[in-house]
């Protein structure tokens, strides 16, 4: 447990780089016809979604540290189940070609990581987590 909470205190600083606006920008531009179809269905809004998905990220990692973990919301702890692509599943048809947008993938590479430390750290004995799903599959490994 230690162990993960040192790597979520390194991690907390990486988290803190800008956000990736302009390759979120470019990523608009070259599936535009793609987002355009969304939004026939939905309203859609990719930098909104990254960012909402980023802050959720963020916020547990403050409660953790600050050894606050008994008062996370459990909306804040649900949502750490699904990667970004897995919640928001109308961006699948990007997943596979984010890595040609160097500052956005780094971004979406760290807050994984911090997701799934997280994950692990509040899933184990020393911090309960209020309610699992047991339905939900949690693959907890990453590269680094």
């Amino acid at each position: 447990m230690d162990d993960i909470l040192k790597q979520l205190a390194e991690i907390k600083t990486e988290l803190r780089k800008p956000f990736p606006t302009s390759d979120i920008n470019k990523i608009c531009e070259d599936f535009r016809s793609e987002f355009l179809k969304l939004s026939d269905e939905n309203e859609v809004d990719f930098y909104e979604d990254f960012r909402y998905y980023c802050v959720n990220i963020s916020g547990t990692l403050s409660y953790v540290l600050e050894d606050m973990t008994n008062q996370i919301p459990q909306g804040q702890i649900d949502m750490l189940y699904k990667s970004f692509f897995e919640y928001y599943n109308q961006y699948e048809f990007l997943e596979d070609r984010i890595a040609n947008y160097n500052h956005f993938f780094q971004e979406y590479k760290t807050f994984e990581q911090a997701r799934k430390l997280l994950l692990q750290l509040l899933s184990n004995n020393h911090y309960p987590l209020k309610r699992q799903n047991l339905y939900t599959k949690i693959n907890l490994t990453f590269e680094k």
